[in-house]
């Protein structure tokens, strides 16, 4: 065994405090056809496998090595559902994690000599998955986990069990056939090392363990420098292996359409004491399709129709996955009455024009979605006899080329109709005092559908040209027209301009705050010697008059206030503005509270209770005087002192109006801290001394271990209040002595863990 007795003691005593939680579910295949389980789990869209092994076995599975997983309510582990592939039985990859060692060896190891060259030592438990597959583009990719029980305390030791993706088949440059591992470090395929760095241990890691060394490093010397890819696991967690890789994925170019074999092989090595495995997410072993979406700009027209200057079109083709290559091709080829070029133009992607001599765009490297735009050229000509013409598009997307079942491809019929300008004539109107109809002339175009005046005040119509009005002062409007299908319009001025009947704009501020409050109002007017009148009011009578062009006063009691203004630039001819309830005054709220117990310990729970009084109050802020605060009406809150203490608490509250008031208080917090252990008890049944239990008072995150002097645990308890009763599994352990050991926190600092150690007497 390669792992320490210490170690062992310490994942007893993590799996002794484990939480209940949702675990891995997994499956083994033995008995299930190879074939179907690949086309099952792991067969995606766009590839055909076939000629599927097992540990170089046809047929049904005969080895333990291979199941399905589910993750069921374990949502910490990256993938759902897919398949697992292990160095032992599949079925000791499902958790908990029990912290210590998962040989699970199986009789008749199968011996995979592909992983010799990866592998620095012997190598034991070999499993290998086999099989040709065919895909229909010139990409393909699947998605897996490396998980293993060598983690972390072997990483970077000579202990690095292995694994590979070996694709076999024809190279896309060279043209021959080779071999490559494709289960490879993201990032790490350069021009120096053009086939990157394989996925091991002692590349993926959080830096040496403890026992291994930084010099086996990947690359030497370094720590972790690919440790964003590892996932640590913890006796919580429900997966067996003690660490994993984040979800990486397997690709390569290849031939579209050609016969490539892929084998999936994992191995230990040195020895075969702890297990790691595979996990291959469901149906992620694909090859990119390609799909189109029609999306249109005016969705309201409805129906395949294209219309000039006003309704087009995107066509979106999209991959599943990001393309790797820029070799995944999409053709258009353009039919019906409408030539393309001279009624309407597709745009490719990358800007440039579709024709009939260039008609094909790829997609590029990264990208799931190319986009093509279509609409009706501006100069298209369309006659009376001759309103719609179609546009037909039949597109097709690279397959193979020998497999007519394989191919994708779509029609899509586009109708296109003409579309003429709409043209207002701009109109300016004098009137004295008030106009009562207003019209503006339309000078080209079809007759449009859609009116509007901006704004619409004093106009009775305004979704007609020609209306009566009720303008009693100088406006600017915008009158627009707009075709029948919602797009053309055009845009009209029409300037009213009324003499000399005044026009003025008022501001004031503040519009709430706290008593007596002081306001400014001003006022903007022409022309120019027109006089002001200024009314404040409220519900209690009170009024304030004044006719400055700024006013400036104090408004002395809680409530709301009404402000208008009066106009008058000749006998008759004024104009005036009220705005009710315009502004708030608010009066001053009350902070008061008490708090429930009044001499509370340490780590006890302390309960406030708000009696503030006042009107709206919208804001409450506790400072409870150890640097931690509240927002909450009543809120509670736990204190954790290293010592007794005064807490002074701070409350403020604030109305609606931004009023506020504060009140403090303070909480003598008492720190009730103990800890003593006895050295010795006496189990004998006389009554006196029969349960050997510490004494602890204010303590938190509580274990409590007791072992034989050899390192047997032989009592465990998180609970301060439950002793030993000198017996082990019903029967009475023998006199002589016992080692303890306590893990715990005090209430005042409950994220320091402390540890006692010492040794007992059992005395009979």
């Amino acid at each position: 065994m390669k792992k320490t007795f210490l170690l062992l003691i310490i994942s007893v005593l993590c799996s002794s405090m484990a939480f209940s939680q949702a675990n891995l579910t997994v499956q083994s295949q033995v008995g299930i056809n190879i074939d179907t389980v690949l086309q099952r789990h792991l067969a995606g869209d766009g590839v055909e496998i076939s000629n599927g092994k097992f540990n170089n076995q046809t047929g049904n599975v005969t080895y333990p090595q291979i199941g399905t997983f589910n993750r069921n309510g374990f949502t910490n582990f990256p993938v759902a559902t897919g398949l697992v592939m292990t160095t032992g039985n599949v079925s000791v990859a499902a958790g908990p994690n029990s912290g210590g060692s998962t040989s699970s060896q199986v009789s008749n190891y199968y011996v995979e000599s592909a992983l010799n060259s990866y592998a620095s030592n012997t190598l034991y438990g070999c499993a290998s998955l086999e099989f040709d597959f065919l895909a229909y583009a010139d990409t393909f990719s699947f998605n897996y986990i490396f998980a293993s029980e060598e983690y972390p305390e072997y990483a970077c030791s000579s202990f690095n069990d292995v694994f590979a993706f070996l694709l076999t088949g024809i190279d896309p440059v060279t043209f021959q056939s080779t071999t490559k591992n494709v289960a490879i470090i993201p990032g790490t395929v350069t021009a120096s090392n053009p086939n990157g760095l394989p996925v091991t241990i002692n590349a993926i890691n959080a830096g040496p363990g403890t026992n291994g060394s930084s010099s086996n490093c990947t690359p030497p010397g370094s720590s972790a420098p690919y440790s964003m890819y590892y996932i640590g696991n913890n006796s919580t967690n429900g997966v067996q292996y003690d660490g994993y890789t984040t979800v990486l994925s397997a690709e390569a170019v290849i031939l579209a359409c050609q016969t490539y074999h892929m084998k999936l092989a994992v191995a230990n090595v040195g020895d075969n004491s702890y297990d790691s495995g595979i996990f291959l997410e469901e149906g992620s072993f694909y090859s990119p399709q390609v799909t189109i979406v029609k999306t249109w700009e005016n969705e309201m027209i409805g129906g395949d129709t294209l219309i000039q200057n006003c309704r087009e079109l995107d066509l979106a083709f999209t991959l599943p996955r990001p393309a790797f290559t820029g070799n995944t091709s999409v053709i258009i080829d353009a039919r019906g009455t409408a030539v393309l070029g001279q009624d309407y133009a597709l745009t490719k992607p990358n800007g440039g024009a579709i024709t009939a001599d260039d008609n094909e765009f790829t997609f590029s490297p990264g990208f799931d979605e190319q986009d093509v735009h279509v609409k009706v050229l501006p100069d298209a000509h369309f006659t009376a006899d001759n309103p719609v013409k179609t546009a037909i598009l039949y597109i097709s997307t690279q397959r193979c080329a020998n497999r007519e079942d394989t191919r994708l491809y779509d029609t899509i019929t586009l109708y296109l109709r003409a579309n003429d300008s709409v043209r207002l004539r701009d109109t300016a109107i004098t009137v004295c005092n008030e106009l009562n109809e207003i019209a503006v002339e339309q000078t080209r175009g079809t007759s449009p559908s859609y009116y509007e005046w901006i704004p619409a005040t004093d106009i009775t119509h305004p979704d007609q040209l020609a209306t009566v009005c009720n303008i009693t002062q100088s406006r600017s409007y915008q009158v627009i027209a707009q075709d029948r299908w919602g797009c053309m319009s055009d845009t009209a001025s029409v300037a009213v301009t009324i003499v000399p009947k005044p026009e003025f704009t008022i501001t004031y501020t503040p519009d709430h705050g706290c008593m007596p409050l002081p306001v400014t109002l001003q006022a903007q007017y022409t022309p120019n010697y027109a006089t002001l009148l200024w009314n404040i009011t409220n519900d209690t009578l009170y009024s304030y008059t004044d006719s400055t062009i700024t006013v400036h006063t104090s408004l002395p009691e809680p409530g709301y206030y009404d402000i208008s203004l009066l106009v008058e630039s000749a006998p008759g001819c004024s104009d005036s503005i009220s705005y009710p309830n315009a502004i708030h005054v608010s009066d001053f709220p009350h902070a008061s509270f008490v708090f429930s117990p009044e001499e509370p310990g340490n780590g006890e729970e302390v309960f406030f209770y708000n009696y503030s009084t006042g009107e709206n109050i919208t804001n409450y802020a506790w400072s409870f005087g150890d640097g931690h605060s509240s927002y909450i009406e009543e809120p509670s809150h736990t204190y954790h002192l290293t010592e007794s203490d005064y807490m002074t608490v701070h409350l403020t509250v604030t109305n609606s109006d931004g009023c506020s008031d504060d009140t403090i208080a303070v909480v003598p917090v008492e720190d009730n801290f103990a800890f003593y252990v006895p050295n010795a008890f006496t189990p004998n049944t006389d009554g006196n001394n029969e349960v050997f239990l510490p004494k602890v008072h204010d303590v938190t995150n509580y274990d409590f271990t007791i072992y034989t002097r050899t390192g047997e645990l032989i009592f465990y308890t998180n609970n301060p209040d439950q002793g030993w009763d000198g017996t082990v599994k019903g029967a009475p352990a023998p006199q002589g002595v016992y080692v303890w050991t306590i893990h715990y926190a005090k209430i005042g600092t409950p994220n320091e863990m402390m540890v006692k150690t010492g040794s007992l007497t059992l005395i009979r």
